[in-house]
């Protein structure tokens, strides 16, 4: 099983089920798109989003880092199943809450950030190592995770590419509540019982709202052509295949980093 929909009558949990990693490659991110498409048709509940295993997910798979999310072409991007997952999540009616029991990196922190409310373990840590493999994030990503995360933060995670303890993510606002591990559970179902006390078309009005204010802020077409520009050829270039390269042979990275490293 790579996902699973769980009803418990006042909400769905939609969980990754694929440990420890669950890495978000095709098949993972195709059952996503299909389990929020069926969400969606069947009245949209609340929804509250979870993982198995040690992470919440590693991101990409390194061995396969898709060209298609760095074409410059919006159509090839847009037709990826990364990008139709997050504009479900954004598009999704009703408001959603991840409930994040373990480490998550790169895509998945995007993933995450689509969410309205995130719940946190206090041992859990966020990274995105994109500069790490020499590649650049997109700028849809980079505005979803300025938000998430706030300016400084944000840009320290994106140009250092460190990973951050939970009580940074929370302070910066990323999580609205860090909680031991054992109170993971009951922290994520005293936020989903919450929400489910307001009126449904309140709730989804609400977000719709939210998210057209955040999600509409535009770019003049030569500045996307630019962002477009610079992230395919990140993807072509040799540093992306020699630190690529480097992480899956377990060397050290081009860019002086061990593969030991957090974050590589």
């Amino acid at each position: 099983m790579t996902v699973e929909i769980r009803d418990t009558g006042p909400w769905t949990e939609l969980c990754l089920d694929r440990p420890p990693r669950n890495v978000l490659d095709v098949p993972m991110l195709t059952a996503l798109r299909d389990a929020l498409d069926e969400l969606a048709a069947s009245g949209a509940p609340l929804l509250l989003l979870r993982a198995r295993g040690r992470h919440f997910s590693t991101g990409y798979d390194i061995a396969d880092i898709p060209a298609e999310i760095f074409d410059p072409d919006p159509g090839v991007r847009a037709a990826h199943p990364f990008e139709q997952v997050m504009a479900r999540l954004v598009g999704y009616p009703s408001p959603i809450v991840a409930a994040v029991g373990g480490d998550a990196y790169g895509g998945a922190v995007e993933l995450l950030a689509c969410a309205d409310l995130r719940v946190g373990v206090e041992n859990v840590r966020v990274g995105l190592p994109p500069v790490r493999l020499g590649l650049i994030y997109s700028h849809t990503g980079l505005r979803r995770l300025l938000r998430a995360f706030g300016p400084a933060l944000a840009r320290e995670m994106l140009l250092t590419g460190e990973a951050v303890e939970a009580a940074r993510a929370l302070t910066a606002g990323f999580f609205c509540r860090v909680v031991p591990g054992a109170g993971l559970d009951a922290a994520a179902d005293a936020l989903m019982t919450s929400l489910s006390r307001g009126g449904p078309q309140a709730l989804r009005g609400t977000r719709r709202v939210l998210n057209l204010l955040e999600e509409n802020e535009s770019l003049p077409a030569s500045a996307l052509a630019e962002i477009a520009a610079l992230r395919h050829a990140a993807r072509q270039s040799q540093e992306f295949a020699a630190a690529q390269a480097a992480f899956l042979e377990r060397r050290p990275s081009p860019f002086g980093l061990s593969p030991s490293d957090p974050g590589y």
